[in-house]
């Protein structure tokens, strides 16, 4: 807390509930309430814990109630969330707090939804003059069902919409473009001097998404009354209805005579039951500037726009889910990254330990061999390797780890753990070996030097999950267990696989394999009882 004039930037000032008299800055989110973990504490028992949010949105400040027992108060009303100006009044419990912009702060371009109120308990409620069920798609009737005149213009309305609409939005899938487009839509159709879109939000509330006003120097609030909103989603009907509307600050009640009484229609953006949001639009050019038959109208587009939002979000998820199964591919499995991707296994955001059998196979003489042959033979020989060990991974539905200069990682577990992933592992050690056999078959057939690699296993607990910074990371496992697989890795012979005695053990029957003296590897105090694996009969 600040003597008052101390601070210059953005802030509240005023009378706090223990009678202090003071100042405090605004962040870019500033937490009022009675509990102690709030930005600014407010000793008050008319004070929820969390009571509101003042968020710096671009250049303006925005303030939101958080469903306070007692409400949150701006000049007098209350409000759910409001753009706030210089020298507006804040009523929160027994404290009068003054909002301060600071200099330069308040003015300039808003964004999107800026400039739009949903108000609570308002003077006058609003009266609800017709309402309409919302079809979620436009049924059309067979001509030998067409007998009357009424009949067929209502249908020629409803192709008359549709037409319209793809005509403007066409196939429209970045959202911010389609919200503005479908707004358009509303204002071509309907004499409308304001039009919004409020999106539906993870947690069921509706938050304004898009804004568009007929006149463009207009800077005044778009206000949506809470009843309405709530009226629409429930029912989920097209509503129009004509309240008295108060100016953008709510401040006085001579603002109700200037700016008389405003006719407005909300329908709910509905499709195959799911209710994405809801589309509002108001006129105070005249009173009953809307008819029941603008609502039909407004409710036609709403059905298409549904549709549309629903498309868009379907192209959405098609796309990430694309990026998704693309990044997976590379280390799971393609039937392991498919059931990560369809939500039938979660990869490990955070890291858990886990048993895991781990490979590592290296390619033996490495760097005698870059230098007998040209970089591009080594790259092209690397890439013949890496498919041929990942396929051999990919079989036994092992996870790729990673590639370590002319060495493969790869581990048996977690996202998807099968009993037998010791077996597995096994088993594709040795399938390895025969596919590097393959692969020398056809470098000797080319003049060129066959090559040796030697493959370690171990099985055992190691961390794993996602491991790295928030810009660049990588499903893996580390741990002790992952080092001696290495360490074996590293003691083997070219066309040599060495499992520990744990792999063997869990392996089961049907592995050939024959004992070698208990390796000392680098970072152990005890040796490690190993077995070499022969094959799998």
């Amino acid at each position: 807390m600040y003597a008052p004039g101390q601070l210059r930037g953005p802030r509240l000032s005023g009378r706090f509930a223990d009678g202090k008299v003071g100042e405090f800055p605004l962040a870019e989110k500033t937490s009022l309430g009675r509990h102690p973990n709030n930005t600014l504490r407010l000793v008050d028992r008319e004070v929820s814990k969390e009571h509101c949010v003042i968020m710096k949105e671009g250049s303006v400040f925005e303030i939101n109630d958080l469903n306070s027992s007692n409400g949150t108060f701006v000049n007098g009303r209350k409000i759910k969330k409001l753009r706030l100006r210089d020298g507006d009044e804040i009523a929160l419990g027994n404290s009068r707090l003054v909002f301060h912009s600071g200099d330069g702060v308040g003015s300039g371009n808003t964004t999107n939804s800026a400039g739009v109120t949903v108000v609570a308990n308002a003077q006058s409620m609003p009266a609800f003059l017709a309402t309409v069920a919302q079809m979620e798609s436009a049924e059309f009737r067979p001509a030998d069902k067409l007998n009357d005149l009424d009949t067929l213009r209502q249908d020629y309305e409803k192709l008359r919409i549709a037409n319209e609409f793809h005509r403007l939005v066409g196939m429209e899938r970045d959202l911010k473009s389609l919200l503005d487009k479908i707004l358009k839509v509303a204002f071509q159709l309907l004499a409308a001097d304001n039009a919004v879109i409020f999106l539906t939000t993870e947690d069921g509330t509706l938050e304004p998404q898009a804004v568009l006003r007929r006149k463009q120097n207009d800077n005044s609030e778009v206000v949506v009354s809470d009843t309405v909103l709530k009226r629409v989603a429930e029912t989920r009907s097209a509503v129009l209805t004509a309240d008295a509307i108060l100016d953008s600050r709510f401040s006085s009640s001579e603002s109700i005579v200037a700016q008389g009484i405003r006719s407005a229609m909300a329908v709910p953006l509905l499709s195959k039951g799911k209710l994405h949001g809801v589309l509002f639009c108001d006129t105070r050019e005249r009173t009953n500037a809307f008819s029941e038959k603008d609502l039909k109208v407004l409710a036609g587009i709403a059905s298409q726009a549904a549709i549309a939002l629903e498309n868009a979000e379907l192209g959405q998820t098609i796309e990430k889910e694309a990026i998704a199964r693309a990044e997976l591919s590379r280390f799971l499995a393609p039937a392991v990254a498919e059931a990560v991707v369809s939500g039938k296994v979660e990869l490990l955001r955070v890291g858990r330990l886990a048993e895991v059998s781990v490979i590592f196979a290296d390619i033996r003489g490495f760097t005698t061999m870059s230098e007998a042959e040209s970089p591009q033979e080594i790259v092209g020989m690397l890439n013949t390797f890496f498919t041929a060990m990942a396929n051999c991974i990919f079989k036994y539905e092992g996870n790729l780890d990673k590639f370590i200069g002319d060495c493969v990682m790869a581990t048996w577990g977690p996202p998807i753990t099968h009993p037998d992933d010791a077996a597995r592992s096994l088993k594709c050690a040795l399938e390895m070996l025969d596919a590097i056999n393959e692969m020398n078959a056809q470098r000797e057939a080319n003049g060129k030097k066959a090559i040796e690699v030697g493959i370690g296993v171990n099985t055992g607990q190691a961390v794993v999950g996602y491991i790295g910074s928030s810009d660049r990371h990588e499903f893996t496992a580390i741990g002790d267990s992952v080092n001696t697989s290495s360490r074996l890795c590293g003691l083997a012979k070219g066309g040599e696989v060495l499992a520990s005695e744990v792999t063997v053990r869990r392996a089961g029957r049907g592995f050939r394999v024959e004992p070698v003296s208990v390796l000392q590897v680098k970072g152990k105090e005890k040796g490690v009882p190993a077995y070499r694996v022969l094959a799998f009969d």
